[in-house]
């Protein structure tokens, strides 16, 4: 069951231009962002107020009233944020299918507006996404989302799983019970594979979002421009690598778009092997077209994403799919803008002299 109607939100606005309504200055929108703000702590002499923290359910509300009227970044990164906060991976996993799709769908007519006589300078755009990627507002509260519930365990976090690890050493109490990595395994023991898959799947869709939220910025403002995603990507594969793990304990391996397969033996293998169900995949055939070559690239992406992470391949790989399909101009004019002048230049030249 989907948390918000996606699809509705990057549908057309009812009345009025392709993006709905400017509602920068609206008093709803200042309201949400006063919503995510919360109070900071306060003191008055000698007595403390503690902070209060965002009202992350008003933003969710305000947020989805003003996501109707406008086709605005702000808005959706607002309502991903909140979502994130109230309904965990499946919210914040929409959130981000409509970031991206309103990039996809709405570029021209996306709020806040490009302004021509500034070039159509995209930072405010691009500083609008960056907040996915904060590392004290936002990845702190994905790695304590839950990945798994078990009713006599509690709900296990990628954060519970790095404190079972002894990645992180957290500052608790005495009396605070730790996650252990007897109690990490049996919740996942007590959930099963088609929970742990269900979730693997979803997380999956996240990536695949944060891919092309990248690469769709990547595309229409350049790579030097285009914000680093790679620290929220980073946590999202390092959560379906958890859950791959813990498939392979109970004799299921995953595939690359989440979904599980029984190992041959009943086992997973070590190494890479472990999550392709029983054996490496091989490469058969030979590439006899362009959209061979292209799914082999796909590919080879997946390889990356799943085992080398941190590797810039994908996202040079990618950039050389979306370049496949176009001419030498278009491709000159997404690699070196200030060279598609002088290569205009030149062939005139040439076509003056042919004369």
């Amino acid at each position: 069951m989907s948390v918000i109607d996606v699809d509705a939100l990057l549908g057309e606005v009812a009345a009025g231009p392709p993006g709905g309504e400017d509602l920068e200055y609206d008093p709803a929108f200042a309201q949400m962002e006063e919503q995510a703000q919360g109070t900071p702590e306060r003191q008055y002499g000698d007595t403390i107020i503690p902070a209060d923290p965002a009202d992350w359910r008003s933003v969710k509300k305000t947020a989805l009233a003003l996501a109707e009227r406008t086709r605005d970044l702000r808005v959706a990164v607002y309502l991903s944020r909140a979502l994130l906060h109230t309904d965990g991976l499946p919210g914040f996993t929409e959130g981000l299918m409509l970031v991206d799709g309103l990039i996809e769908r709405f570029w021209d007519h996306l709020y806040p507006q490009l302004d021509p006589d500034d070039d159509n300078d995209p930072t405010l755009r691009v500083n609008v996404v960056v907040a996915l990627c904060d590392p004290e507002a936002t990845l702190p509260a994905l790695r304590e989302a839950p990945l798994v519930h078990s009713r006599s365990l509690g709900r296990i976090s990628l954060r519970d799983i790095h404190i079972a690890s002894g990645v992180l050493t957290p500052l608790v109490k005495e009396e605070d019970e730790l996650p252990t990595p007897a109690k990490i395994s049996g919740a996942f023991q007590e959930v099963g594979p088609e929970a742990i898959q269900a979730t693997a799947a979803m997380i999956t869709a996240a990536i695949e979002s944060v891919q092309r939220i990248e690469a769709g910025l990547t595309d229409r403002i350049g790579v030097s421009q285009a914000p680093d995603m790679s620290a929220l990507g980073g946590i999202l594969k390092e959560m379906r690598h958890a859950l791959a793990e813990h498939l392979q304990q109970q004799g299921v391996a995953m595939t690359s778009d989440g979904a599980v397969e029984a190992g041959e033996d009943g086992g997973t293998q070590s190494g890479g092997q472990a999550l392709t169900g029983g054996g490496p995949r091989l490469v058969v055939g030979e590439i006899a077209s362009r959209e061979d070559a292209l799914r082999m690239i796909d590919k080879i992406c997946e390889y990356f994403d799943r085992y080398e992470p941190s590797s810039p391949a994908p996202l040079l790989l990618r950039r050389a799919k979306r370049l496949a399909t176009k001419d030498f101009m278009s491709i000159l004019l997404d690699l070196a803008p200030g060279g598609a002048e002088q290569a205009h230049l030149i062939f005139g030249m040439q076509n003056d002299n042919a004369e």
